[in-house]
């Protein structure tokens, strides 16, 4: 007789599903602790920010003095380095008076942050902005911020408009920054930056025709860095 053969399929081994289910479950842990601790924020994330950038976005404007009314509510705990940012007035606490002047900054009330008298004499003084225009593009560099590191260094905010005056696209472009000190990148927001000997180099895809591309970036220096010229070419 011929021996019946069953259809019946075999069961799974529960004991290999157990294991299959435990070492993924290891798995997504290890993977979820690898994106925490990359991802994570802490004090360094806001140690280059420029003066008056409490929340570290790059931009100073109501997020910011918001940020410092909640630490002052004690609704929001703040980084030693959020609270130095936030410190505009350098009298070295964060009150009222710091959202105040932010606030200011942020309207345009006031032009220039850190804010004190002395501050403002020293800034005006090394205030450098400088432009370039050729009949198809118009770009202007300037500094916007000065501090003291306090290691013998400063920070400088340097703020970058490339206008298109040309009734077409202007592709693939460079605007070469030539600085006075050798200097080195911090901070850049809204554009590809990058230090070549003395040069600060922007770098950009392409800026609409009649359209304007802004950026900003913050270099560390030695005092009394100077812009000295800038080109814009393709």
């Amino acid at each position: 007789m011929k021996k019946e053969v069953s259809n019946k399929k075999k069961a799974p081994d529960k004991k290999l599903i157990i294991v299959f289910l435990v070492g993924m479950a290891v798995l997504l842990a290890v993977i979820a602790t690898i994106v925490h601790f990359a991802t994570k924020v802490t004090d360094d994330s806001y140690k280059d920010c420029a003066i008056g950038d409490v929340d570290g976005n790059g931009y100073i404007n109501a997020g910011d003095y918001l940020l410092i009314q909640k630490h002052i509510d004690g609704t929001a705990e703040l980084f030693e380095s959020q609270q130095k940012n936030g410190d505009v007035n350098l009298d070295g606490k964060l009150d009222k008076l710091d959202m105040e002047l932010i606030q200011k900054y942020a309207t345009g009330y006031i032009k220039k942050l850190p804010y004190t008298s002395e501050n403002e004499t020293t800034q005006q003084k090394n205030e450098t902005a400088v432009t370039y225009k050729d009949e198809k593009v118009e770009s202007n560099v300037q500094i916007e911020n000065r501090w003291s590191n306090g290691d013998g260094t400063y920070s400088y905010q340097i703020k970058v408009s490339i206008s298109n005056i040309d009734d077409s696209r202007y592709k693939n472009w460079e605007t070469k920054i030539k600085l006075s000190e050798k200097a080195k990148i911090s901070k850049g927001w809204d554009c590809e930056s990058e230090i070549q000997d003395d040069m600060l180099v922007i770098t950009g895809d392409s800026i609409p025709a009649g359209e304007t591309m802004g950026c900003g970036v913050i270099v560390t220096a030695p005092e009394n860095m100077k812009i000295l010229s800038i080109v814009t070419e393709k």
